[in-house]
């Protein structure tokens, strides 16, 4: 053998020498490595809790209309999405401009490390990142520093992680923590803030613009920047033609688009509703929000009626009202107050409020007389004067009419027959008949209101008071009102016989008596409905409550002060109201 191939030889068995080495070296670095990851894995655990984003509140109308709306406890708005929800647009264009080995790397890219790091050598200066999709969710989650240590444990904890999630998975989560301007988190909130729609509704070039923005959301800002974020854009359609998710053709047309911005993030969505209270107490049950069962044209029709109606009336009044379907229980229409915004009172809630309810709960005690043979409908009870243990109550006139039937003693609010009622029937008896159909009275109700219960001596909720009402087009049949549409339908109890319902609508009906109504106004168009009305001592409390077998009304006319007017007196102020209400929904 010659020497020059003595020499290659010589050569070959070296390389080979040092590739084995090498090799070995490389596994045994490998092995090293991945026993270094086993044993940092049983060490520190992933914790699944970091990425739990924290939401923010939203509570809707049935179709997606929002009401009201709250940032999260971090100050960011945020919603929940699955990838499903997020569209064919936004998850593509995010991988393509992020992460375009997204679904290969086990949660960190070589590839793109290495090429970040030449880069970033050769301009002296840190150009590229490298990162995943994986280690900016992490690093986003544990709020990792911008070091070397800090990518160290990105890494680890995206490995980590990759072996307990799938990709979908992942991407997700990073699209509910991605920022995109402003103090919006998550593509629910950026694609509502900038484009006004949801996610999966984006166009091509609404999710490229949205797609881009993590990268810098501040040096981004589509509304401050525009001329920036076209670029980025341009970036993100440029990477989607790249790897073939879209053709030149669908690419020319994007980039010719415009930014197309609507702006509409806020406390409150566009329907021009003002139904915070509601609101409000769809937060106080469910912190997190969700979708009420209120009825956009129901709620529209009782704010506009309520804000009509006050103006009618002393400076100071307000008013409150609230509607419940009877057949689903689920409440319709809810208004607090007369105005929300108002500084002084919007912020009190006359549906929630407990104030004396009046005369409302009257035909309740003579349904617990029919419940126990004591009275039938077309009974005569006496309307005579009283001497209740130096108690000598009157009616609303002072004047007594002797015998009158149930039906007159009813529609005229006569107290004197009332009484006699209750004390024939038993207090503890009429109040467990009001509370079975749906009205928690005080604890002590029996030794605190005793008769006076009959004339409004223990304080109600018009919520509950409403519901009562809703108790009775039911047939007897009681059950908790909803305010939101997955809310489990509740268990029906009975509080009392259909029978006695059937007469108390026959005794208390339209049908047998006009309503008062505004203006000239008639009740005609409006179903049949059965109504009751209250007035509070010192005429502090005007209420008016029915049903016509479809929906059950509420109505409370007053004061939140507690000042009482002369003109607050169920019938004069608050029927006509409930009266204009069935005419309105009836329509709906």
């Amino acid at each position: 053998m010659s020497r020059p191939r003595r020499e290659r030889s010589r050569a070959l068995r070296v390389a080979a020498r040092l590739l084995r080495r090498a090799g070995l070296a490389a596994g045994s670095v490998a092995l090293a490595a991945l026993a270094a990851l086993v044993v940092l894995d049983r060490q520190y655990p992933f914790p699944l809790a970091r990425l739990e984003p924290r939401y923010s509140a939203r509570v809707e109308l049935v179709g997606g209309e929002p009401i009201a709306r709250r940032v999260a406890a971090d100050g960011q708005w945020r919603r929940p999405a699955t990838l499903a929800e997020l569209g064919p647009w936004l998850p593509r264009a995010t991988v393509a401009i992020e992460d375009r080995r997204f679904r290969s790397h086990p949660g960190v890219d070589p590839l793109g490390v290495a090429r970040a790091a030449l880069a970033n050598v050769r301009a002296r200066r840190v150009v590229q990142g490298g990162s995943t999709l994986t280690m900016q969710l992490v690093g986003m989650a544990f709020e990792t520093p911008r070091s070397l240590r800090g990518k160290l444990v990105e890494a680890f904890r995206s490995v980590q992680l990759e072996r307990l999630w799938t990709k979908d998975q992942v991407l997700a989560r990073y699209l509910e923590f991605a920022p995109y301007g402003r103090n919006l988190c998550g593509a629910v909130a950026g694609a509502e803030h900038w484009f006004g729609k949801a996610p999966a509704d984006l166009s091509l070039e609404e999710a490229a613009l949205l797609a881009g923005l993590p990268q810098g959301p501040a040096r981004l800002r589509p509304d401050r920047y525009p001329e920036r974020a076209l670029l980025r854009r341009q970036a993100v359609l440029d990477a989607l033609l790249a790897r073939g998710d879209i053709d030149a053709a669908r690419h020319r047309r994007a980039s010719a688009a415009p930014l197309g911005l609507c702006e509409r993030l806020g406390t409150a969505g566009p329907s021009g509703l003002d139904a915070s209270h509601a609101a409000a107490q769809a937060l106080r049950l469910r912190p997190g929000g969700g979708v009420t069962t209120l009825d956009q044209a129901a709620q529209r029709s009782a704010e506009r009626l309520v804000a009509a109606h006050v103006a009618r009336l002393p400076a100071g009044t307000d008013a409150a009202l609230v509607v419940i379907e009877v057949e689903s229980a689920e409440i319709k229409a809810w208004v607090g107050s007369a105005d929300a915004r108002d500084p002084l009172d919007g912020q009190n809630d006359g549906v929630r409020a407990r104030r004396s309810p009046g005369s409302t709960l009257k035909p309740f005690v003579y349904a617990a007389a029919f419940e126990r043979g004591l009275l039938r409908p077309d009974s005569i009870v006496q309307d005579t004067p009283l001497d209740l243990g130096g108690w000598r109550p009157q009616n609303f006139d002072g004047g007594a009419s002797g015998a009158v039937s149930v039906a007159e003693a009813l529609q005229r609010s006569l107290n004197l027959p009332a009484l006699r009622v209750a004390r024939s029937v038993g207090v503890e008896n009429c109040i467990g008949l009001i509370e079975a159909a749906g009205v928690p009275l005080e604890d002590d109700a029996v030794s605190r209101a005793g008769l006076t219960l009959v004339t409004g001596g223990s304080p109600v909720t018009l919520l509950d008071l409403t519901n009562a009402y809703a108790t009775l087009a039911r047939g007897g049949a009681h059950v908790a009102p909803r305010l939101f549409v997955d809310q489990p339908h509740g268990t029906a109890t009975r509080a009392l016989s259909r029978a006695s319902c059937e007469a108390l609508f026959r005794l208390l009906s339209s049908e047998a008596r006009p309503p008062r109504v505004f203006g000239g106004a008639s009740h005609v168009g409006a179903r049949p409905f059965c109504w009751k009305t209250g007035t509070s001592a010192g005429h502090v409390d005007a209420w008016a409550v029915g049903h016509d077998g479809v929906r059950a009304i509420g109505v409370w006319v007053g004061r939140f002060d507690g000042a009482g007017h002369p003109c607050y007196v169920g019938g004069e102020v608050a029927e006509p109201l409930l009266a204009e209400l069935f005419v309105a929904l009836a329509e709906v």
